[in-house]
């Protein structure tokens, strides 16, 4: 009967007056939420019961293995088993901390941004945190760009769309986001002035890996042997010292990239991909950086043993990776890389990201 239940309940708490309160009867009974204080004890109760707790934890664990879901999921999984749970943790990385939310911006945070900043932010942001995934960052060094930078001392996986910094051409600070950090300015220059010899792109990726370092060095560069390193774009190449331009150098360096160059290979310091969208970047960056690989493991049969690309084959797939948008035969245009962005997108948000994102398919 409901009245024996809710004396059985009652009981289970007075029992434990004399202890220390739970954790979980904590934060249930200093939320600020509109349930009656009995209700609340209620609940903790029930979670303060281990096979309630067992059974609960495996529903939840059930749901989000099963693909998509709402980000409610992922609170109620932190909250109460944040330290135990494998699921509020990055995947593969042991004893880790809880996944930060990409998407946090709230209340004044969020409205003091147009519409379009607060989704940049989101997207940018996860960016980040899919090269943190691929193991392509250095601690806190390098460098994700679009006039949006990381905070000089956080990691890959700490970037929020909140933290973010917004600077000017120079790398000023217009926007100091949420954190008290400041900008790498000797890091950001070289984006700097590849902004200001291409106007046309409004993204940056460093990518200062042991494969892009290793393909900067050679004095072949890259070598475009495969579709995929096609896809990666055109390279140019900046000699060691343009990773970090002054007044003197930044003229010489804007000259020498060209109007069509893709992928920027500084001398001994890896790759920077561009883009005229973020998902372009993405695209640019991911195919270059799989390029890089191939590339490596065919050189040791020996270039004399690999065959080249022909001319009309890089034309076509150039003429391809530049269309403006392609419709792959469904009722949605989708522009260069946002395929593939948005497929990225899907990945973090079921590993329980939130990323924030806009899906144009979000029916999938």
């Amino acid at each position: 009967m409901p009245g024996e239940e809710d004396n059985c309940v009652n009981e289970q708490i007075h029992d434990k007056d004399d202890q220390e309160t739970p954790e979980i009867e904590q934060s249930l009974v200093s939320s600020g939420d509109n349930q009656s204080d009995g209700t609340r004890w209620k609940v903790a109760a029930i979670l303060n019961n281990q096979q309630l707790r067992e059974e609960l934890m495996d529903y939840i664990e059930l749901q989000m293995k099963a693909g998509p879901h709402p980000s409610c999921l992922v609170a109620v999984k932190q909250q109460f088993f944040g330290g135990q749970s494998p699921l509020a943790r990055i995947p593969g990385e042991i004893n880790s901390a809880p996944i930060i939310p990409i998407a946090d911006m709230r209340g004044v945070d969020s409205s003091k941004y147009s519409k379009g900043e607060r989704l940049m932010r989101c997207k940018l942001a996860s960016l980040y945190r899919l090269v943190n995934l691929r193991g392509w960052n250095s601690t806190i060094k390098n460098h994700i760009t679009s006039f949006l930078v990381n905070p000089y001392g956080l990691l890959y996986k700490e970037v929020t769309a909140g933290n973010l910094i917004k600077v000017d051409l120079e790398g000023r600070i217009l926007d100091r986001g949420n954190t008290v950090l400041g900008v790498n300015q000797a890091g950001f220059s070289l984006h700097s002035a590849i902004y200001s010899a291409r106007p046309d792109i409004n993204c940056v990726i460093h990518i200062q890996t042991a494969e892009t370092v290793a393909v900067s060095v050679l004095k072949k560069g890259f070598i475009q042997l495969t579709q995929d390193a096609l896809m990666g774009g055109v390279p140019c190449y900046l000699e060691c010292e343009a990773a970090y331009p002054n007044g003197d150098t930044k003229d010489t360096i804007i000259n020498s990239i060209s109007d069509d160059c893709d992928i920027i290979f500084v001398r001994n310091h890896g790759l920077y991909a561009c883009g005229p969208t973020l998902e372009t970047a993405w695209r640019f960056a991911e195919m270059a950086f799989r390029g890089c690989q191939q590339q490596l493991q065919m050189m040791k049969a020996g270039l004399d043993n690999l065959t080249y690309i022909s001319e009309e084959a890089i034309t076509l797939v150039k003429n391809h990776m530049h269309a403006d948008a392609t419709n792959l035969g469904s009722e949605i245009m989708w522009e260069p890389g946002a395929l593939e962005f948005e497929a990225e997108m899907r990945i973090l948000d079921n590993k329980g990201f939130r990323t924030g994102y806009v899906y144009k398919a979000p029916a999938l």
